[in-house]
């Protein structure tokens, strides 16, 4: 499978790469960490993420500044990063063929090639494996956005999916001159303020219920503009939850036009995943999310207890 991905990619001119609408460190990162390869090899590359602006504390990644809001009109090949279901990329269908790289085990396979790995701590965990089986060899700029990709989603090395593939992984990286501690400084201690206020608001609104094994905060469109913060801002809000010592499912709300995205944590007992997919979602067993159109708060809050079955 990996080689035909790879013969895929020789054959096209082309080539777009897509990660999914409000992106996180392991979509970009698996997705730009394949861009200097494809340019390298003569491809007309363009890197795409729908989302306006894009989360400012990747902007240290090799090639970030050249990811564009909009598809190009001439494309051979959509290879897409980190995206659980094609909706999420925010495009349109169209007849072009389509890689999909992922490790979600929620995944829909919407791709014409499929290189989906759930035992893989990252997609760029998947996209190392890609290169590695096709003996393309690593440099520092595409080791830096593995690396970055793959300490973002293990939570530095502290969530379920840290296993033996991510310190093996690491190690490779760091052999390949991506640097940790640089990396670590970029994404932890450049907050603005306007994030640390975002943060000390969802603990504001913080209610707790169950016993305090669940904790829930809503986060309202006006939040947003009280505070100044973006809305890839609140992207450690839920972890801000779930990191109360009682807390065993945290619940984030954040409102969107038509109604609300909702995100979904938990330490050991509940799967997600689960409550998130019957709910037209995905994700993990710990961590995973969904979105709804309308903004019953607590119908919302409800359904998901009645799914995480708690009692």
């Amino acid at each position: 499978m990996y080689r035909e991905a790879w013969q895929r990619i020789e054959a096209s001119s082309r080539i777009v790469l897509i990660s999914h609408i409000n992106p996180d460190g392991d979509a970009l990162g698996s997705q730009l960490a394949l861009y200097p390869i494809l340019k390298s090899m003569g491809k007309k590359v363009t890197a795409v993420n729908r989302t306006t602006p894009l989360p400012i504390r990747y902007d240290f990644l090799p090639n970030y500044e050249k990811i564009r809001p909009a598809l190009p009109e001439h494309i051979d090949l959509i290879i897409s990063f980190d995206c659980g279901s094609f909706d999420r990329l925010g495009i349109e269908k169209q007849d072009i063929p389509l890689i999909n790289i992922d490790h979600h085990i929620t995944n829909t396979r919407y791709g014409d090639i499929n290189l989906i790995d759930e035992t893989m701590p990252s997609a760029s965990s998947v996209v190392l494996k890609l290169l590695e089986e096709n003996g393309i060899s690593l440099r520092r700029d595409v080791a830096t956005c593995i690396y970055t990709a793959l300490a973002e989603d293990t939570g530095f090395f502290s969530y379920d999916n840290t296993n033996i593939v991510a310190f093996e992984t690491a190690s490779k990286l760091i052999a390949a001159k991506a640097d940790p501690a640089f990396i670590a400084r970029q994404l932890k201690e450049r907050n603005s303020l306007a994030k640390l206020r975002l943060e000390a608001l969802t603990v504001q609104k913080l209610e707790l219920i169950n016993h305090a094994m669940v904790g829930y905060a809503v986060l309202n469109l006006d939040d947003f503009k009280k505070t100044g913060a973006l809305r890839s801002d609140s992207d450690a809000c839920v972890n801000l939850i779930r990191s109360l010592a009682t807390v065993e499912l945290a619940i984030l709300l954040i409102e969107e036009q038509e109604g609300f995205k909702v995100s979904l944590r938990s330490k050991t007992r509940i799967d997600v995943s689960r409550i998130a997919v019957s709910m037209g979602g995905g994700g993990h067993k710990r961590a995973a999310g969904f979105t709804v159109r309308h903004k019953n708060t607590e119908k919302i809050i409800a359904e998901i207890l009645e799914k995480a079955e708690l009692s």
